[in-house]
């Protein structure tokens, strides 16, 4: 049987991330989401989440403020991370700070993912790794997705490096994921074609009510996203399909 989770990525961003996640949950699509414990609307998220939704910590080292010391993060952190200069030192108590307060809230976490997929790159995937054991969260994104060209040339080279980079996987994820390539380009045909798989597969997406924050590069098309994932169509496709959806938990 064919088992998939929908993942709604940045849970905690802000009002109407929040909002659109938990509507396409009720509609009975999205099975999972995973929560930015350091942006300004996580309490905001804490408070609208209810147990029937997966979720799981959507780790962050580029977008608003550190835990660590209440500072904005550094500009050139993706960078960093992408080339294996980033401070361990500095993730790690980053990192560990936004599981912590997860759990502080009284939310146990079923997986780690990460924003930007930055535990693509060392040395973030070990630190990555070695929290989740040390926390005993035993399932993880792991963002190997298959490409075949035509694609626009960016998002194929960024996906071929990180499958290049996530050898096996040591903790439990999916069979397959989906979700990468299209970001900030989402359609319905995408969202079809993902529907094509063996085993289990999660789907990664963004979802959002209309909004107009301009550091999000994804707010032209999160409402676009909402409304795929709360459409009749798609979700009459994985009925068809006798798609069970699951959530890491159940993974």
């Amino acid at each position: 049987m064919q088992r998939l989770i929908i993942n709604a990525d940045d849970f905690g961003f802000s009002r109407e991330v929040n909002e659109g996640i938990i509507e396409a949950h009720q509609f009975g699509t999205v099975t999972s989401t995973s929560i930015m414990s350091n942006e300004r609307f996580f309490e905001h998220a804490v408070d609208l989440y209810p147990k029937t939704l997966g979720i799981g910590i959507h780790l962050n080292l580029t977008w608003g403020n550190t835990l660590t010391n209440g500072k904005a993060f550094d500009k050139k952190n993706k960078y960093r991370a992408v080339l294996g200069t980033i401070n361990k030192n500095f993730v790690r108590k980053e990192l560990e700070k936004q599981i912590e307060r997860v759990f502080e809230v009284g939310i146990t976490p079923d997986h780690l993912d990460s924003h930007q997929h930055l535990h693509a790159f060392q040395p973030i995937t070990n630190i990555v790794i070695d929290l989740a054991k040390e926390f005993h969260i035993p399932k993880i994104r792991w963002q190997k997705e298959k490409t075949t060209l035509p694609f626009p040339i960016q998002p194929f080279i960024n996906q071929q490096i990180i499958n290049w980079n996530m050898k096996k996987c040591p903790l439990t994820t999916t069979d397959n994921f989906f979700g990468t390539l299209y970001t900030g380009r989402p359609a319905m045909k995408h969202f079809l074609s993902y529907l094509n798989f063996k085993g289990s597969a999660e789907i990664c997406s963004h979802p959002g009510k209309k909004s107009y924050v301009e550091k999000d590069k994804l707010y032209k098309t999160r409402e676009r996203e909402f409304k795929i994932l709360t459409s009749e169509n798609f979700k009459n496709k994985i009925q068809e399909k006798n798609i069970q959806l699951i959530s890491f938990r159940e993974l």
